[in-house]
């Protein structure tokens, strides 16, 4: 356990840090490194700096859940660059150069064009107030306020496993949204680039394209984003 019982830590996690960060110390000594389960930040100020989820959605890992990722992102001179999240258990890697589009297993992906929010397939995590918790974050009467307007009388809702995975389905068309409270920077850099490079706009809850320090992220097609920025507001 790290905070509590549903924030957990398994061998893989540490594991896979080790294999990826020795890999990379291997090939770019010079670069900075971020991961999850490691304090403290390798080479700061580096001009490309990785950052590193070893295993995102590691509960669901520890219990057989087959909705799990590896997740890398690249910073260069502080700014997103590359991202990389690997399902292992469906082989799919979803990969993104800024300004070069975004793929699956090397074809390219894009969102789709579905502008109905009541049709909507989409993945909302509102986070928590609890204090204490890793997913505490000051935007969760948002996220609890955008639900309320969302469901109305017809109750559509789907609650993801805990993983940005689900980015990954939106930047290829499976789902038509995501909306997550609570995540880190190592949770939400690779996706963010995946999903921008797929056509997604994706920012906070405030309307600002999303950038590092915000743990709030709104994810969907130019034409969706917008109805769903507005079931936020009172």
């Amino acid at each position: 356990f790290k905070s509590g019982p549903a924030d957990i830590v398994t061998v893989a996690d540490k594991e896979t840090e080790i294999f990826l960060v020795n890999k990379i110390r291997a090939t770019y000594p010079d670069h900075g490194i971020i991961s999850e389960e490691r304090e403290g930040e390798i080479n700061p100020g580096a001009e490309f700096t990785w950052v590193i989820d070893p295993i995102d959605g590691t509960r669901n890992f520890a219990n057989r859940v087959a909705y799990w990722c590896v997740m890398v992102g690249i910073t260069r001179l502080g700014k997103p660059y590359l991202g990389a999240i690997y399902d292992a258990m469906n082989d799919e890697l979803f990969f993104a150069e800024v300004g070069k589009g975004a793929y699956l297993n090397d074809k390219k992906i894009s969102v789709n064009n579905n502008r109905d929010v009541k049709s909507s397939f989409m993945v909302l995590s509102p986070g928590t107030d609890k204090t204490g918790s890793p997913y505490d974050s000051d935007k969760y009467e948002d996220y609890a306020r955008f639900y309320d307007n969302l469901v109305g009388s017809t109750g559509k809702w789907l609650f993801n496993y805990g993983s940005m995975l689900c980015v990954c389905h939106l930047a290829v068309g499976r789902i038509d949204a995501s909306l997550i409270n609570g995540g880190m920077y190592h949770d939400y850099l690779p996706a963010f680039i995946i999903a921008s490079e797929a056509g997604a706009l994706v920012t906070d809850v405030d309307g600002n394209t999303w950038q590092r320090g915000r743990r709030d992220i709104v994810a969907a097609n130019s034409d969706l984003h917008p109805k769903l920025m507005a079931l936020f507001k009172k």
